[in-house]
């Protein structure tokens, strides 16, 4: 048995909320995954806990004036037979 991790990230403020659809994301991901024989075991969604990485992400997003920032994300677990 095999098994790897994929991170997927999205993109906050203005420009990530007109312009990125999560669902999409993650479904295109999961599919290409199963297309190569990967099945989805796990999914996490990642969080901003760390109190440096929320205030960084606060810095760029108040320095874009409110446009872009970095999001936080899920991580995928997949696996397959060998």
């Amino acid at each position: 048995m095999r098994t790897k991790v994929e991170r997927m990230t999205v993109s906050g403020g203005l420009i990530g909320g007109l312009l990125t659809n999560p669902r999409m994301r993650l479904a295109d991901i999961i599919e290409r995954n199963a297309y190569d024989g990967w099945r989805l075991t796990a999914l996490t969604p990642l969080s901003g806990a760390n109190v440096f990485m929320v205030f960084v992400s606060l810095v760029v997003l108040v320095c874009t004036l409110g446009m872009w920032t970095f999001g936080a994300g899920y991580l995928l677990a997949f696996e397959r037979e060998e």
